[in-house]
């Protein structure tokens, strides 16, 4: 008797909440490339100025009506002006924290991204940032997390989004005036055998919605006949 009470308890919990963080990604991709000059990937100084280029390969949530795959076009990110605040060694780990930082994304009906090494150069970020802005909004939180002992030289980025204009950001409408939260994530790696000369990461990540989803108001009574 008392196990059932234990349930039943903890089901009053669940719905006396009045909403819940759920995440799912809106927008992935496979990859990306991080830039930073004079970095290192244990290694930042403040002040370094990262930038970092994507090719996106799928859509997901409110933006699932997109094909990524459609040969007639591309859908491409820009994430500039993420300023360095010197990365904080905890050997064998190495962490660098951003601020500031904006993230611009792009339909371009003549497909040209090509991820040229050494940028910036004549075509990085030029073919990442033309055609129609989507999406713009501005990035908060962010950070790398390096280490010296993954075999396979991996890690991940992480940072969160506040969107702020693009002919799409209708639909990441919270409902209540404002615009849903985003969180960019992903695994990192610099390892020789992927990476391009000239980037600091190649990046394969995605960015997760995560607008608060109400749940369905209950009452004691209804609960207690779940579980006759």
């Amino acid at each position: 008797m008392r196990a059932r009470w234990i349930v039943l308890v903890a089901a009053l919990l669940v719905v006396a909440s009045t909403s819940a963080a759920i995440a799912s990604p809106i927008i992935d991709w496979d990859p990306a490339y991080f830039w930073e000059a004079g970095a290192t990937p244990i290694s930042s100084s403040p002040g370094g100025q990262m930038y970092i280029v994507g090719t996106i390969s799928a859509f997901g949530g409110p933006l699932a009506f997109l094909n990524a795959n459609m040969p007639a076009k591309e859908y491409t990110f820009y994430v500039s002006g993420l300023t360095s605040t010197g990365t904080v060694p905890m050997i064998p780990f190495y962490v660098t924290a951003y601020t500031g930082g904006t993230i611009e994304v792009y339909e371009d009906g003549t497909p040209d991204a090509v991820f040229d090494p050494n940028p910036p150069n004549a075509n990085v970020p030029s073919t990442f940032t033309d055609g129609t802005l989507i999406l713009s909004g501005n990035l908060s939180n962010f950070n790398t997390q390096t280490n010296t002992i993954t075999p396979h030289q991996t890690g991940n980025a992480e940072g969160n989004i506040t969107w702020t204009g693009g002919t799409l950001i209708g639909l990441l409408s919270n409902g209540v005036g404002g615009t849903c939260p985003a969180l960019f994530t992903g695994g990192l790696t610099w390892s020789p055998d992927v990476n391009i000369p000239g980037y600091l990461f190649r990046h394969d990540g995605k960015i997760d919605d995560e607008c608060p989803t109400p749940t369905t108001p209950s009452s004691w009574g209804r609960i207690k006949t779940l579980y006759r």
